[in-house]
Order: structure tokens, then sequence, then C-alpha cells
């Protein structure tokens, strides 16, 4: 086979013709476009990696806000648990500081209805005494009571001290109040031993008091000696009523 040469370089220039027609109008297009499609794809790529960052970060503060949110509620409970717990023993308190006032104020109602249950009883005691002893009195000589019961007063006189002696002795006018009337006799008969008892002659003045049951009283300046049966009911009263306080401050003490 015979082969020309101008053929041949003519075949070899349509070749290169082609190479360049294609390299002109076909790679460098479509490198263009593979380049532009690899740059869209990368774009995309990027986009759907920050959408899936931005994705987890959302995820993480949605799970964040949800353990915050537990949190919160946990503490929220706790919270309320403890404050019905704080209301629960603040009114357990309440009731118990209450419980004991009304019975503190029951406890002394009562006391004071016995006080004064008492304090009638012993006037109504008193009262029966003393009319018990009006009726006893009647039936005895009502002067010859009060001139037994001068004897004692005489002696309760010489036992004052000697300052109040001296006192009755400068003159100062003693009242001598009887439960019956006395005669000029006993009337002498009184300032005679009354001399004897304070060691002078004191000013007498007499008087009738028929409360004082039996007995007499004397009285001068600020003082006072009772030599009488309503002074012994008194006495014995008062008596009587220390003694029940004194048993009543001993059992509130037991």
């Amino acid at each position: 086979m015979h082969l020309n040469l101008w053929t041949l370089a003519l075949q070899a220039f349509n070749v290169l013709v082609l190479i360049w027609l294609l390299g002109r109008f076909l790679f460098r297009p479509v490198s263009g476009m593979l380049a532009e499609r690899r740059r869209a794809t990368e774009a995309v790529l990027a986009k759907a990696e920050a959408a899936r960052a931005e994705a987890a970060a959302e995820a993480a503060a949605l799970a964040r806000a949800r353990q915050e949110f537990a949190d919160s509620l946990e503490r929220l409970r706790a919270e309320a648990r403890a404050a019905s717990e704080a209301e629960r023993v603040a009114v357990l308190r309440q009731a118990d500081a209450e419980a004991t006032r009304l019975r503190e104020a029951a406890a002394a109602a009562l006391a004071r209805q016995r006080e004064a249950m008492r304090r009638t009883l012993q006037s109504e005691a008193a009262d029966l005494a003393i009319a018990i002893a009006r009726k006893l009195l009647a039936r005895l000589p009502a002067r010859a009571v009060t001139m037994a019961l001068f004897d004692s007063l005489a002696g309760v006189l010489a036992a004052l001290p000697d300052e109040e002696r001296r006192r009755l002795e400068n003159g100062e006018m003693l009242d001598v109040a009887a439960a019956a009337p006395l005669d000029s006799a006993d009337e002498a008969a009184c300032r005679e031993r009354l001399a004897v008892a304070l060691g002078g002659t004191p000013e007498l003045r007499f008087s009738v008091e028929p409360a004082l049951l039996g007995g007499l009283e004397l009285r001068g300046g600020d003082l006072l000696i009772r030599d009488s049966w309503r002074a012994d009911l008194e006495r014995i009263a008062h008596a009587l009523d220390e003694e029940e306080r004194h048993g009543s401050r001993t059992s509130e003490l037991a």
C-alpha cells in the first residue's frame, strides 16, 4: 500500500482541527459546566452543613431549655413542698398556741370562778357566823360580855411600846366604843383600869356600837385596839382566806 504524504498531512491537520474544535467548543464548556456544578454542589453541601450545624445547635439549645425547664419545674415543686410544709408547721404551731391560750384562759376563768365562789361562801359563812354570834350574845348580858372582854383590852394596852404609851399619856383623846351601853360605874372602872395600864390619866370618850357584837374598841389618832367579837370574826375570816390562798398557790406550784 502506497501512502501519500499530502493525504497524511491533510488528515493530521484535520485531526488537529477536530481536537481544537472539540477543546474549544466541547471540553471547555463541559469543564466550565462541571466546575460550576462542583461549585454549586459545594455551596449546597456548605449550606447543608451549616443547616445541619444550626439544627444541631438548635437541638442542643432545645435540650438545654428542656433541662432548664425540668430543673425549674423540680425546683418549683421543691419550693412548693417546702412552702406547704412550712405552712403546715406554722398552722400547727398557731393551732397549738391558740389551744394553749384557750386552755390558759379557761383555767384563769375557772380560777376566777372558784375565787369568786370561795369569796361568796366565805362572806356567807362570815355572815352566818355573825348571825349565830348575835343570837348567842342575845342570850347573855351584854354588859357582862363587854366588861369580860375589857380585861384583855387592858392587857393589850399594858403591852404597848413605851413610845405609844407616852403619846397616849400626853392627853390625847381616846374613844372607847362598846357593844352595849355602860353605866357610870362601868365607865369609872374603865377609866381606872386604863389609867393603870397606861400609867397616866387619859381623856376618854364613850360611845355605843352594837355592830361590835360584844367587847370594846379603843381608838385614838392612828391607834386602833380591837377587842370585840366582830374583830375576832374578821381575824378568823382573814386567817381562813390566807390559808386558802396559800393552799391555792401550793396547788399551782405542784
